[in-house]
């Protein structure tokens, strides 16, 4: 992303952008959703619109729906309000496109390369004295300017609990660009003791470690009233029916093999934050 362009978010903030996704299922829709939530931790942040008055920054569309491309074409996309598809290459020429199965972090990084061209050109449309108006497009004439930055919201707090190095700085890594309130530790003690301290939305625990392992750490962890609203997430390379057992019966919320994908890690956080957590749910519940 341009760092000249996004010199007028403060820091620690975010610059929200209106999608309208077009092409997409209620249940593609309420996945997506679930998931842009996520980008209201990064310095670009991407939702549906919150009423009518809302003029369309970008447009997320579905290259494999022909009711999708066709409704493109009434929203006018131009470099001022750009798109993004989704679905096989080759389908379309004008926008980029991100293939299916969805790489989250590669969507997120072309909805940011689209809007920092927009900034780009929104501003060099200011610098020539542009009234707000012409040659704007004929949906938008009447509507208000783009929100302008806004203070990014409390951060969640997330707790990773692995002895292993490699594993907590692919963690660290994976969940920097959401702004999350991370900390770490390297031992089952460890994660009690600061899990009693502080209030964490979700923990990923692994399972092998020295001393008490991931199941004894989730147990005590959903037996304390202190600490049992955390959602906790294990972490194994062991991904049986039976090690899945052995983590739901120790109240683990979810459980996620290793190496872990990353869509899977996203997907998963999305699942357990309390602003996406019933949209998720109902996605779940669908699938089922």
């Amino acid at each position: 992303m341009d760092m000249a362009l996004t010199a007028e978010i403060p820091q620690g903030g975010t610059r929200r952008f209106v999608l309208e996704m077009l092409g997409f299922t209620d249940a593609e829709k309420n996945l997506l959703s679930s998931t842009f939530r996520l980008t209201g931790r990064r310095p670009f942040a991407y939702a549906e619109a919150d009423n009518a008055a809302e003029r369309t920054d970008i447009y997320l569309v579905n290259a494999d729906n022909p009711h999708g491309l066709a409704e493109l074409k009434t929203r006018s996309p131009n470099v001022h309000a750009p798109a993004v598809f989704i679905g096989r290459r080759g389908t379309v020429a004008e926008w980029p496109v991100v293939e299916k199965p969805i790489h989250w972090m590669r969507l997120f990084e072309q909805l940011d390369n689209q809007m920092s061209s927009a900034l780009h050109e929104r501003a060099q449309r200011q610098a020539t004295g542009w009234d707000g108006r012409t040659r704007r497009r004929a949906a938008d004439r009447n509507l208000p300017p783009p929100a302008p930055a806004v203070e990014a919201r409390t951060n969640e707090s997330v707790l990773v609990v692995d002895d292993s190095a490699t594993v907590r700085a692919f963690m660290r890594n994976k969940l920097a660009p959401f702004r999350f309130d991370v900390d770490f530790a390297e031992t089952g003690e460890m994660a009690i003791d600061m899990a009693q301290a502080k209030n964490y939305t979700c923990i990923f625990l692994d399972i092998l470690m020295p001393g008490m392992d991931g199941y004894q750490v989730c147990k005590r962890i959903k037996s304390s009233p202190a600490t049992k609203g955390a959602a906790v997430v294990m972490l194994s390379s062991k991904s049986s029916a039976f090690d899945k057992f052995r983590g739901s019966w120790a109240g683990c919320d979810a459980y996620l093999g290793k190496p872990v994908p990353e869509d899977e890690l996203l997907a998963t956080i999305a699942r357990f934050l309390p602003s996406a957590r019933r949209v998720a749910q109902s996605v779940l519940a669908r699938a089922s």
